[in-house]
Order: C-alpha cells, then structure tokens, then sequence
C-alpha cells in the first residue's frame, strides 16, 4: 500500500522488520507528561502479539526507514451485551519528526483495510490508552472517538512485598480444565469485553506459546479438592522490560514484571485468591522480576482483597468507535485481557 503522495509507503510488516522495530520503539517514547516510557521488547518485537487471535502489524517507511508502526487484533467478545467483533489498536508509535505527518491515522486504515480485503468484517475499533498519555488521547479524540467512562487500572505488587502466603498453592495441569473453565465464567460472567471459555477456547489459548501452558498456572484447593482460587502467571520480563525517563531531572529506572495473565475464584472466594496471588509473589520474585501485575476495573469485587501494597501503576482509559457512549450506570465492569494490552 502506497501514500506516495505524503512521502511514505505503508505495508504490513514482516519478521525481517524485527531489529528495525525495535530501534523505532526505543526512538519514539511515550509522553506521560513528566516523565517519557520506553517498552524494551528486545529481542523479539513481534512476541507481545503471539497471544493475541488474530493479529497484525503495519510499518509506514521512508526511504528505507520505518518511520512508524501500528498493530491490532481482531476477536469475538461482548460489549453493552451484544457479541461483536472487535479491533483493538495498539502499539502505535510515530519517530517524533513524523508526528505531524497523520502516520498513526494512515496506519489504522491500513490495518482496517487489510481485514475487510480477506472478508472479516468488523463492528467497531477500541483502543486503552494510559491516562496520562495526553498526546494519544487527544489525536484518537480528535479523530472523532469517544472517551467512555469506565477505567481499568493495572495493578503492581512488588515481589520484596515480605508477606508470605497462608494457603499453599498446587500446580495445574490439563485434567482441571473443566473446573478452571467454569471458574473463568463465573468470575467474569457480564464483564464488557469478556467471552465465556470452554474447555477447547482455553486449550487454544495455552497452546499459543510454550512460555504460557498449564506448567504456569497454579491454584487453592478447598474440600474436597475442589479448586476455590486459579491462575496463570506469564513471566512478561522475557519479552519486554518498561523504561520510565523523568524529564526534569534524567533519571532512568527500569522494570519487568510477571502477569497475572487469567484468574478466577469461586464465589465468596476473594481471599483465597488473594492467598493465591501471595504464593505468585514468590513465583515472580523466583523469576527475578520486580513486580507482580493484574488489570483489574476498579469497581471489580476482587479490588479491596488486593494484597497489601497493591498501586495502580497506569489507569487505563477506554475509547471505541462507532458505538454511542453509554452511561456509567449502562455499562459493566470491563476485563482487559493482559493479551491484548
């Protein structure tokens, strides 16, 4: 795809674009404000998508140089009770010198596009864009996408939190699917964005990558065996570790995490899973990470049992096209799915 007359050629992009992406990641940083965010995905760009269903990556490049990049993905969830197709943008990034050049609004079509050619259609495009990302907020806004009302925050634990787990945790395998399966949707059941599992949609999604099968999820059994509390754990410092530069002053620091990439718990069982996310300290801190992650929506019934400590590191907006805002009274609790962040 040509844009010949803006001086840029837009395509999609390949695994020979790998090192090159990672160099425009680390030249274009997130403004937060104070403060600039580099994601270091080295040495694999292209592993943060390998979760996602259906995803792909478009680069708009001059002269050989990519200039910027935007990716989405395509899948089935709910949204205001009704099925729907969906695109979530994301990891849109533009060389500051091109900023003014409508590279990001370029990206999207083509991403758009590119769906509609092989014949999947689509209902809307959403995106989650970290509150203090003026930049980002305000060009999506300008394009004519709403803001909704509803936020999710990503929360961290830091690992040398020095509380030990009163429950010890067992380790998971294939045969409990149909137990974790029915604690998925109990747990999120009505959650914007969430689509029931079943025991053949789990083992796709544990199949996607060997980094994140059954050998990572663990769980909190009560009588009778019975699972109370489960989740899989994604150790995400192996594919990207956060940059945060404070512009006043230079400083650097440099964190990697492990996510809470699924949970669920039985009904009344918030505190064992809050036991459970204890024992995954430990698991995170074993990995050499400096935190352990979940998205969580702040009106979620699980926020006030969150291990002590617990901070809302970023607070995530939602926007989504062509569907009119609804009231915060209309719409649900959303679940973001790590996969798609």
């Amino acid at each position: 795809m040509c844009s010949a007359a803006m001086g840029f050629s837009i395509r999609e992009a390949t695994a020979a674009d790998n090192e090159a992406l990672l160099e425009l990641e680390g030249s274009s940083p997130l403004d937060l404000g104070d403060a600039e965010l580099i994601l270091d995905r080295s040495p694999d760009y292209f592993a943060c998508l390998s979760l996602q269903e259906d995803a792909r990556v478009m680069v708009a490049e001059e002269g050989g140089r990519l200039v910027g990049v935007c990716a989405a993905a395509r899948h089935q969830v709910s949204l205001l009770g009704e099925p729907r197709a969906l695109l979530y943008i994301q990891k849109g990034r533009t060389r500051p010198e091109f900023q003014q050049r409508r590279i990001s609004t370029m990206l999207i079509w083509a991403l758009m596009e590119s769906w509609r050619v092989r014949g999947m259609a689509f209902d809307s495009a959403y995106w989650f864009i970290s509150a203090d990302n003026m930049v980002s907020l305000s060009a999506v806004q300008r394009g004519g996408v709403p803001l909704w009302p509803n936020k999710v925050h990503l929360v961290d634990v830091d690992t040398g939190t020095g509380r030990r787990a009163g429950v010890p945790a067992v380790r998971l395998e294939s045969d409990r699917a149909r137990e974790v399966v029915a604690l998925l949707n109990r747990t999120h059941a009505g959650k914007e964005l969430f689509a029931p599992y079943t025991e053949e949609r789990l083992q796709a999604r544990l199949g996607r990558i060997p980094e994140y099968g059954w050998q990572n999820w663990w769980g909190i059994e009560g009588r009778a065996g019975r699972l109370v509390a489960v989740a899989g754990l994604l150790d995400l410092g192996r594919w990207w570790r956060i940059k945060r530069r404070l512009k006043a002053s230079g400083e650097e620091t440099t964190s990697s995490a492990a996510a809470v990439f699924d949970f669920a718990y039985a009904e009344g069982g918030e505190q064992q899973m809050t036991e459970l996310l204890y024992d995954l300290l430990g698991v995170a801190a074993s990995w050499g990470r400096d935190h352990l992650s979940i998205c969580l929506d702040p009106e979620d019934g699980l926020y006030p049992f969150l291990p002590a400590g617990a901070r809302a590191s970023v607070i995530m907006r939602f926007l989504a096209a062509g569907i009119p805002v609804p009231s915060a009274d209309e719409v649900g609790c959303i679940y973001l799915d790590p996969a798609y962040l």
